[in-house]
């Protein structure tokens, strides 16, 4: 599953996708601003699986993907509201107008993450890309994929970044109001969780065409084991949007954020997110 294929793409909200800019390091002091300069982030999307032996379910492995952004002092701002917000792009497609390549990178960036390794490739200036796992439908234990964090291994000024530790999803059930598993405009949606050991909990409702988002509402759920889709959240979007299907991420993530021996910063972001529609 390509990260533009789960990323935000909104049409007609004003959002403009700026070319990265190859010739932009000369003219920063890479690292001397307050931003974070670099994020690396994995990801682990997730579904429900249920032991062939005793019938337990628990959250497995779809898919594993890895991107790496770097913009120094202009890295995209990822910070969770406070409530619910439109529009938020919580998937990484680009580096944004201050992409630039990563100095003393000899070729493309590698990584590993205890038994995989691997290159990451490079999409644009300053983004680089990895499908680890696309959409294989495992049942590997999710948090097993990223449980020792994935470490930048040939990066230049980057390498030895690793990402936190994985916290525990244990189940998540979602309960629309007419049980069907499909979630329809307007539609009452309650969820339920049990996971631990994560800093953040969102919620994300993404009217989806062609794989892709036409319009998204985030919220913070942090701190709680549970959360309802209701009018206050469709409110903030468009019913009359010629989408094929309404979908819901259920998102955990654990950040920090890394000084690099140089001083660039790097936020570092290991995420597992239930995935109720799951496309081929």
């Amino acid at each position: 599953m390509r990260a533009d294929h789960i990323a935000l793409s909104i049409l007609g909200t004003g959002f403009l996708v700026l070319a990265g800019c190859n010739g932009c390091a000369g003219s920063i002091d890479l690292g001397q601003g307050p931003e974070s300069d670099a994020r690396l982030t994995a990801d682990v999307y997730t579904w429900e699986c249920a032991d062939n032996e005793t019938g337990d379910v628990y959250e497995g492995a779809f898919s594993f993907n890895l991107a790496l952004e770097y913009a120094p002092d202009g890295l995209q701002d990822r910070t969770l509201p406070g409530g619910c917000v439109y529009g938020l792009s919580m998937f990484p497609v680009d580096a944004g107008a201050s992409g630039t390549d990563i100095p003393g990178a000899q070729g493309e960036p590698r990584w590993e993450a205890g038994d995989r390794s691997g290159v990451l490739t490079r999409e644009a200036a300053g983004f680089y890309y990895k499908e680890v796992l696309s959409n294989v439908r495992s049942c590997e234990p999710s948090d097993d994929l990223v449980d020792e964090g994935v470490t930048l291994t040939e990066a230049g000024a980057l390498t030895g970044a690793t990402t936190p530790t994985a916290g525990h999803i244990d189940w998540i059930d979602i309960e629309d109001d007419d049980g069907d598993g499909n979630i329809a405009f307007g539609e009452t949606v309650d969820l339920d969780w049990d996971a631990d050991d994560w800093d953040e909990v969102w919620i994300q409702i993404r009217q989806e065409r062609d794989g892709e988002a036409w319009g998204t509402v985030t919220c913070n759920a942090t701190g709680e084991d549970g959360f309802t889709v209701d009018d206050e959240v469709w409110e903030l979007l468009n019913g009359d949007l010629p989408v094929e299907y309404i979908n819901l991420f259920v998102g955990f993530q654990n950040t920090d954020v890394q000084e690099m021996d140089d001083g660039q910063k790097v936020e570092v972001v290991t995420r597992g997110m239930h995935v109720l529609v799951v496309q081929d």
